[in-house]
């Protein structure tokens, strides 16, 4: 069989797929924050409430959804389920769009609704995502795995940037509403490429007995905590979401503050993130083809941290630029190798379950993580006197790159315990 970019006919639709729901969803996020900001409620002293809503809508179903949802999937048809969670969006999006349009809704009515709809569509997420993953565990070569991983985050990254540049862009002309509208769009192209794969199950035929639905609830817990490789990856999903959740509130404080940059340049300094996450997408495979896939997961978690922790330490421009970009680079291909590992390590029957403990895991880290750096700064914000000459922005972001640096380094010496362990058992046969 020839070599071909695509891989084949399947993979080709489902990176479409995941290009043009990613492009709705991505759009619709950008467009609402600017929307609430610059025009629903600029004078509102309730911004602040209806901004943790938005947010709250598109967090909570990560956290409650997620891992309720795995299980139903596995014993689902994935194709169908990625369909009815694309129209499912669709049809919200268009009711949206019509009691919008055809009513005179309040400002905090409006609010309301477009929550509403951030919930519906973030729900729907959660089956679309696991269901995805099912599909391309089985229709994807094992050898090509992480290729065809680096290839959809190559066009994920790609998507986020523009649809982030774009929202905004089509709010300030058109308004809103074409915003909404252009996502739906982009999420029944996502279904088209759903209907259009062909030669698969139906049902993916699961390696464990028959079980009833919280039995298998349970079966895909235990399994992530029991099986070595699936536990590494979930520590390590854990070690990312708590340096999210410490750098998401701190970043602009300290490109602003600590750095002293304008939010023009500090925009530009946040850019070389993705930016360096498209470039880690065209090294992967070729990194694949000299590294185990759970080496390169943990080694490149490894190296986020110690990019991270370059990152806290520098000053000026163009240094913390260049480490923004490395840590972007060192992100892409954790992200990129982690699916793979998965694939490789996750009975058939069980994909769903385990992917779709990743999002609660990290958005509980995530959580907390900016629940405590959140209440640190407001500390020391309170009692100056006690910080005395350290910089809290850069100790924040000094703390989470050595968690993650730490964490890296001990699922580095796990693994490397586990492999040696595997050869010895080889050699005593």
């Amino acid at each position: 069989m020839p070599r071909t970019f695509f891989i084949n006919r399947n993979f080709l639709l489902l990176w479409v797929g995941q290009a043009l729901s990613s492009f709705g969803e991505f759009l619709v996020n950008s467009v609402v924050t600017v929307w609430l900001v610059s025009d629903l409620l600029t004078d509102d002293p309730g911004l602040p409430l209806a901004i943790g809503l938005t947010v709250a809508a598109t967090t909570l179903p990560r956290i409650f959804i997620a891992p309720l949802a795995g299980a139903w999937i596995d014993r689902a048809r994935p194709v169908r389920v990625m369909v009815i969670a694309d129209l499912v969006r669709i049809l919200a999006s268009a009711l949206f769009m019509v009691a919008y349009g055809c009513t005179n809704l309040t400002q905090w009515q409006t609010v309301s609704g477009v929550s509403l709809l951030l919930l519906i569509n973030a729900t729907a997420a959660q089956f679309f995502n696991p269901a995805r993953a099912c599909i391309m565990q089985i229709a994807i070569p094992q050898e090509r795995r992480i290729e065809a991983s680096a290839k959809a985050m190559f066009s994920l990254t790609g998507v986020g940037i523009f649809s982030s540049a774009l929202g905004p862009l089509l709010f300030g002309r058109v308004g809103a509403m074409s915003a909404f509208a252009l996502a739906a769009l982009g999420l029944a192209g996502s279904a088209y490429c759903a209907i259009r794969i062909t030669g698969l199950a139906t049902r993916i035929e699961s390696s464990s007995p028959a079980e009833t639905y919280w039995q298998a609830l349970a079966s895909g817990v235990r399994l992530a905590w029991t099986h070595r490789a699936i536990r590494l990856m979930m520590i390590g999903t854990a070690l990312y979401g708590i340096s999210l959740g410490i750098n998401n509130p701190v970043l602009p404080l300290f490109g602003m503050q600590t750095l002293a940059l304008q939010p023009a340049a500090y925009g530009v300094l946040m850019a070389a993130f993705p930016l360096g996450g498209l470039s880690a997408t065209l090294l992967s495979a070729w990194l694949s083809r000299r590294l185990r896939a759970e080496t390169l997961t943990c080694s490149a978690l490894f190296l986020l941290g110690l990019t991270n922790l370059a990152f806290a330490l520098s000053r000026g421009y163009y240094v913390p630029m260049l480490s923004m970009y490395l840590s972007g680079m060192c992100f892409a291909t954790y992200a990129v190798a982690q699916g793979p590992v998965l694939q490789m390590h996750v009975p058939a029957g069980y994909m769903a379950r385990i992917s779709s403990l990743s999002n609660p895991v990290l958005s509980i880290a995530s959580i907390l993580a900016t629940a405590g750096v959140t209440a640190a700064l407001s500390h020391v914000q309170a009692n100056r006197q006690i910080a005395g000459d350290i910089d809290a922005n850069t100790s924040a972001l000094v703390v989470s790159a050595i968690i993650v640096l730490v964490g890296g380094a001990l699922m580095l010496r796990s693994l490397s315990k586990t492999v040696t362990g595997a050869e010895t058992a080889e050699v005593s046969r």
